[in-house]
């Protein structure tokens, strides 16, 4: 039944784009130096953070750790982009991208990933078939809080968070061989760069940032895009969260918090996630239908206040 919902919001969407004449051609068009800009952006912060973080001392590190630990969410929403074939119109190059600057950095497998994510589209808010689906700590108003300090405190998301498929008995021999291989290239260009020490502190902040500020923010995000929704289809079950760019930056980088729009188009590269968005809530169904959020914290349009009644049922 969720099955057929989920393809009943997006038939509906695609009908309406026809409808109204949307070239959704150009929506889904991708730019294939964008997400090469946004790359080398992500990793020029992280690395700048880290030297800053090296030379100043307890404050520095501070705020290496928190710099890098939004980067990480970066990349990792990249990595997401990746995984829909997003970042460039030739697939391999797309692929090999994510496995050059991206996935191994997340001690991820694109693979893996690309099946995961595929199911969560697919099974959307089925529990026991969506990988992401996550069961409200209460039916109270207070459920955000308490769910989300659950999930924080629990030490399987923290190892799997940290640790990513490294743990994953599916992960094949090779790819631990090619993660091994990639961290250790890291590792001689930060020597060399600026000296042993510093690529053992950069190591240190990067896992560090990993466990902390990088697991807060993720679960965090997982939570804004389906948490305290009612399930049974797209419109139902996920949020656009369109926030100020200062926000959006801390939790959702890269637009990511666009994730009703993403459900309804996920051959939508990121970029043009905010215009699709525009353009979806001109047609019947989406202005009909879409939650959609202004704020993280404050306001009745919130969306830690924006929920349906919760139940505690996983069936």
């Amino acid at each position: 039944m969720v099955a057929n919902a989920v393809l009943a919001d997006v038939t509906a969407i695609r009908k309406e784009l026809v409808e109204h004449a949307v070239d959704a051609a150009a929506i889904c068009s991708i730019n294939p130096w964008r997400p090469v800009f946004d790359l080398i952006f992500d990793w020029c912060v992280i690395v700048f953070a880290c030297v800053f973080g090296f030379d100043r001392g307890i404050f520095g590190c501070l705020l290496a750790l928190f710099a890098v630990g939004n980067r990480q969410r970066a990349l990792g929403n990249l990595l997401h982009e990746a995984s829909h074939r997003n970042l460039h119109p030739a697939q391999a190059f797309n692929d090999w991208l994510a496995d050059i600057l991206l996935a191994p950095a997340l001690f991820t497998d694109l693979n893996l990933y690309r099946v995961s994510h595929s199911r969560h589209h697919a099974k959307l808010g089925v529990p026991g078939q969506d990988p992401d689906y996550i069961i409200p700590a209460s039916s109270e108003r207070s459920a955000w809080r308490q769910t989300y300090w659950r999930e924080l405190m629990c030490r399987v998301n923290w190892r799997s968070c940290l640790f990513g498929h490294l743990t994953d008995g599916r992960l094949k021999p090779h790819r631990y061989v090619w993660m091994t291989i990639w961290w250790l290239a890291v590792i001689t260009l930060l020597t060399l760069y600026k000296g042993l020490a510093f690529s053992i502190f950069f190591v240190g902040v990067w896992v560090a940032a990993k466990a902390t500020v990088f697991y807060a923010i993720t679960w965090f995000r997982e939570m804004c895009d389906h948490f305290g929704l009612e399930r049974g289809g797209i419109f139902s079950f996920t949020r656009d969260t369109c926030v100020g760019k200062c926000w959006r930056w801390i939790i959702h980088p890269h637009n990511n918090g666009y994730h009703l729009s993403h459900h309804l188009m996920p051959s939508v590269p990121y970029y043009r996630l905010p215009v699709a968005q525009q353009v979806l809530s001109r047609l019947p169904s989406y202005a009909a239908k879409a939650i959609v959020c202004n704020a993280y914290f404050y306001g009745w349009k919130a969306v830690v206040r924006h929920s349906v009644k919760l139940s505690r049922s996983s069936t």
